[in-house]
C-alpha cells in the first residue's frame, strides 16, 4: 500500500507581511484642478438646468419621451455659456 505524504498547512500572512500593490495607473495630484486646454465649468443650478430642459420639449412640440435628452442638452448649452 502507498503512503501518503501530507502537506504541511498554509497559515495566513499577517498584514505586515505582504506588501502593498502599486497601480499602474498614475492618478492626479488633488491640487490639480484643470489645465489650460479644458474649458472652465460654469455652475448651473438644477433649476437653470429645469427651466431650459423644459423650454427645449416646448420646442420640440411638447412631445413626450426624450426627456434625458433635453436635460442633458439643457446642461451643455448652461455650462457652455
Amino acid at each position: 500500500m502507498a503512503r501518503l505524504e501530507r502537506k504541511p498547512e498554509r497559515t495566513p500572512l499577517a498584514a505586515s507581511q505582504v506588501e502593498p500593490r502599486r497601480s499602474a495607473i498614475s492618478l492626479p495630484s488633488s491640487s490639480h484642478t484643470s489645465t489650460q486646454n479644458e474649458p472652465q465649468r460654469r455652475n448651473v443650478s438644477e433649476d437653470d438646468v429645469r427651466l431650459r430642459a423644459y423650454e427645449l420639449y416646448l420646442q420640440r412640440g411638447a412631445s413626450p419621451g426624450d426627456d434625458v435628452g433635453d436635460w442633458l442638452q439643457a446642461e451643455r448649452e448652461l455650462r457652455a455659456m
